[in-house]
């Protein structure tokens, strides 16, 4: 099973090996429009889609289209690859099941509520998660979903609401991607509130059975990223408000770091260490998971809104900024304990899309429509 952030924690770790040295691009494959959603790999095939309304399958070895599917919006989810399907969400409205050997359509299943972008830097909708048959996903006006993964019934869905905002009419937009843990989910809430200029969010505990709520945190700021989820605690960033790490039993803080204070992505987390890029102070952090205190801090070009990936010896992570017409989009590798850059490549887009590892090799998507393997 591959998903999102490599697994039902959303933990960014792989148990593979990535490059530790940049030898070449061993290929590359050419879309019709930018890839902002990140790839997963299964059965030495990668998946994707793009801006352009495809959702594509690669040989991961050889970079060759195996077959590709169209819908009626860009794709800007990530897919979940369960033995024979592979699921996405598209943003014409629907959430695909394809037979992941030749891309025929299995079913679909048609979201009911508006889904659409609150804002210019809203990159990305929320990527399913799989576990015990069902599939896990938010969408727009606050609300979530359970579908059967093997017919798309619906099971079950539930309207969030945000918890000690001062508006409280004000409707959640979910696309942060679910992490799923011992029969529970943990989401991110992502409000925006234009007239006041203020965003509000929190995350949210739900029984994957029944879709009730288990505990809300408090109020923190947007979080638009999944969550992390260790053995005692769950670990995020927010728009404008840093990053926290939260009680995983009862969602209260256990601390609060304003070192990254913008965070659109995801944080990365191996052993006693999270790995986080900052949505706008142009640097990327090691921080220690107990504390939140600093490791070490690695100064970019720009922006890391894409959700770092690492196999515990080096991180991954790349840049990207469309407030300029400048091409940003590098990825960087560095030394997981030291911060040290071991290389670096950069492609003719800013990236969006978060690293994939696989055997000595990282797959990443760029806007200029290019999906890259290198090793």
């Amino acid at each position: 099973m591959s998903m999102f952030r490599g697994n039902l924690k959303h933990t960014g770790c792989y148990d593979t090996e990535g490059p530790r040295e940049f030898h070449q691009v061993k290929w590359k494959f050419q879309a019709k429009d930018k890839i902002r959603s990140s790839p997963v790999i299964a059965n030495q095939t990668i998946y994707f889609g793009s801006d352009d309304h495809h959702f594509y399958a690669l040989n991961a070895l050889t970079g060759e289209l195996k077959w590709s599917f169209q819908t009626e919006g860009a794709i800007k989810s990530s897919a979940a690859a369960v033995k024979e399907t592979v699921y996405f969400l598209s943003s014409d409205g629907k959430l695909y099941a394809l037979n992941a050997d030749d891309g025929a359509l299995k079913w679909s299943y048609s979201i009911l509520e508006k889904d659409a972008p609150r804002d210019p830097v809203d990159y990305w909708q929320s990527s399913p998660a799989v576990a015990d048959g069902i599939l896990y996903f938010g969408v727009g006006e606050g609300t979530f979903y359970a579908i059967h993964m093997d017919d798309g019934g619906l099971v079950w869905k539930r309207k969030l609401s945000l918890h000690g905002y001062e508006n409280e009419e004000l409707v959640p937009i979910l696309h942060s991607s679910p992490a799923v843990d011992e029969g529970v989910i943990y989401m991110g809430l992502s409000g925006y509130d234009l007239s006041a200029q203020k965003e509000p969010g929190n995350v949210v505990a739900l029984d994957a059975k029944s879709g009730e709520q288990v505990w809300i945190s408090p109020l923190v700021s947007a979080v638009d990223g999944s969550v992390v989820v260790d053995d005692q605690a769950l670990y995020f960033g927010t728009r404008n408000g840093g990053l926290y790490a939260i009680n995983k039993e009862t969602g209260q803080i256990t601390w609060h770091s304003d070192i990254a204070p913008y965070l659109l992505g995801s944080i990365a987390l191996y052993g006693n260490t999270l790995f986080s890029g900052s949505s706008d102070s142009h640097m990327f952090v090691s921080l220690d998971k107990a504390t939140g205190k600093e490791n070490w801090v690695f100064p970019t070009l720009d922006a890391v809104h894409a959700s770092p990936s690492t196999d515990g010896r080096t991180v991954y992570f790349a840049l990207g900024n469309h407030y300029t017409d400048d091409n940003h989009g590098i990825i960087y590798a560095v030394d997981a304990k030291t911060g040290e850059q071991l290389w670096c490549y950069q492609t003719e887009g800013n990236i969006y899309s978060s690293p994939v590892l696989d055997q000595g090799v990282v797959f990443i998507g760029s806007d200029d429509g290019h999906m890259y393997a290198i090793e």
